[in-house]
């Protein structure tokens, strides 16, 4: 591969994917202990609030995380101005991640009775609204890892705090009774201890910014591009978990619950082309800033290829045996999540491909394009939830998706199509990848 060790490529994807990985373990562990402890309702009030928690997430990193990821990466023979990203980076984002706290505590009343008509979401969401200044932080270091492509810290960073998370609530929900109170604990106290211990992976890289923060270059680069990344990723994961959200609204939490755990298994389809983005990332920016538009488009030939061959595989496994798995881990009560399982698998599976390069529009500079596709699919995913809910359920939800994801990817590859032949001039061999 032209400017690239493949050999580092996998290494590095290999621990992000080992990071991924238990995340997604400990996750899918989480939620059948809560299936079999709080029920399809208890699990739905938890998703809920769990959804609105990531939500707000992303606006409380303020794609600060992505920033220095690029910066970083951009910067690696600098290390000066890399430590100035880095150091502005954590102040930062602990400011805007106090300020996000206390809309959501402020708003947690209207969120829980006004939109979703669960009273006892108002006390969850205010205990959630703790996290967020420590959680942006995390998203910062972890930025900062990915930009120096220390994939190894990356994944113990990872792992460390989804093991504590699952630990501790295990504990509150099954040994002290706390019920969804305990699950909710058991992701917010975790996150405030790893959030504030993590700053000892990129301790060393920390210094005192050379100009106040409201004047400083440094800070005015990172919002200026986290702006346009938090509303790509904002949309984005609304996009993605919208029709959690109006299930919610439409139906009751006992079908968000059931929703959940056909989610929980769409997570196998996601894990590879999740770590792949971790490592593509920062690689397409290095590359991008050299003008190696050779070397990008052939390591996303060979990404995208074998990352749709995994998840097929993923998903005819998951087809054949999704009724006995349900059945085993949650219960026959949990049965109905079968069928919006099948349907998201399609949709999912199709949108692998870019999913693994899925930063490639902010590694190139054109961060703003992330929001406007964002936009545009959101609003039609939103439309179809809107349309097909009410009508088919949590079915309907399903199929919502799975429409948008689909038509989502084939937009993503069409405007990388433009990049690669018009903006790059790449009109030789080339130009014949199957994007």
């Amino acid at each position: 591969m032209l400017g690239i060790k493949f050999g580092k490529i996998m290494k590095d994807i290999q621990w992000s994917f080992v990071a991924l990985a238990t995340a997604s373990l400990s996750h899918l562990l989480l939620r059948i202990v809560l299936g079999r402890e709080l029920g399809p309702s208890g699990l739905g009030v938890y998703t809920l609030v769990y959804t609105i928690y990531m939500l707000g997430m992303q606006f409380a990193a303020f794609g600060l995380g992505n920033a220095i990821t690029k910066y970083v990466a951009e910067f690696s023979d600098a290390l000066e101005k890399a430590k100035e990203f880095i150091s502005v980076g954590i102040v930062s984002s602990f400011l805007i991640g106090t300020l996000m706290g206390a809309f959501l505590y402020i708003g947690s009343y209207h969120i829980s009775v006004n939109i979703f008509k669960v009273p006892e979401m108002i006390y969850l969401l205010k205990i959630t609204a703790i996290v967020f200044p420590f959680m942006a932080i995390y998203k910062v270091v972890l930025g900062a890892l990915n930009g120096f492509r220390d994939m190894k810290n990356f994944a113990l960073a990872n792992i460390a705090l989804n093991a504590f998370i699952f630990l501790v609530s295990v504990f509150f929900v099954i040994n002290l009774k706390m019920h969804v109170k305990g699950a909710v604990l058991g992701f917010v106290l975790p996150t405030i201890v790893l959030g504030i211990l993590s700053i000892y992976f990129i301790y060393p890289y920390l210094k005192i910014p050379k100009s106040p923060l409201l004047k400083n270059e440094t800070l005015k680069n990172l919002l200026n591009f986290g702006f346009y990344v938090v509303l790509g990723n904002s949309i984005g994961y609304i996009y993605l978990h919208i029709d959690s959200l109006m299930i919610g609204y439409y139906l009751t939490e006992t079908e968000v619950g059931l929703y959940a755990v056909a989610v929980i298994f769409i997570q196998g389809v996601s894990l590879i082309p999740s770590a792949a983005q971790n490592v593509t990332n920062p690689i397409i920016a290095q590359n991008f800033a050299k003008k190696q538009y050779e070397t990008i488009l052939t390591m996303i030939k060979n990404i995208t290829s074998k990352v749709l061959l995994a998840s097929i595989i993923i998903s005819m496994i998951a087809i054949i045996f999704g009724e006995t798995l349900i059945v085993t881990i949650f219960g026959m009560e949990f049965l109905s999540a079968y069928h919006p399982l099948i349907i998201l698998l399609i949709g999912y599976t199709f949108y692998s491909p870019f999913r693994s390069i899925g930063t490639f529009y902010s590694s190139i500079g054109h961060v703003q394009l992330s929001y406007k596709i964002a936009l545009f699919t959101a609003a039609m995913n939103i439309l179809l939830n809107l349309l097909l809910i009410p009508k088919y359920n949590i079915i309907g939800a399903s199929m919502a998706t799975s429409i948008s994801l689909i038509i989502m990817t084939l937009v993503h590859f069409a405007i990388i199509r433009h990049f690669v032949r018009v903006s790059w001039g790449l009109k030789s061999r080339y130009t014949r990848v199957n994007l």
